[in-house]
């Protein structure tokens, strides 16, 4: 089971616990990301969950660059 507890009521997750998110790691509220073990995916080993933090940490990235320009 994933350690996901705390999240269940601010993002979506599916019946497992798992957070739900898109190809970049976002949750469905702007700003939340999501990776390894605690997300939707069908690998769990640690080079996905790595794969996963640098995916998440890009997108963070970017979003924040987005939300200053403004």
């Amino acid at each position: 089971m994933p350690n996901s507890g705390i999240f269940r009521e601010i993002v979506d997750t599916n019946r497992m616990g798992e957070i739900a998110i898109d190809t970049h790691c976002r949750t469905n509220i702007p700003g939340i990301y999501a990776a390894g073990d605690c997300r939707t995916k069908e690998v769990r080993q640690l080079t996905t969950a790595a794969a996963d933090g640098a995916v998440a940490a890009l997108a963070a990235c970017k979003y924040i660059a987005d939300v200053a320009e403004k």
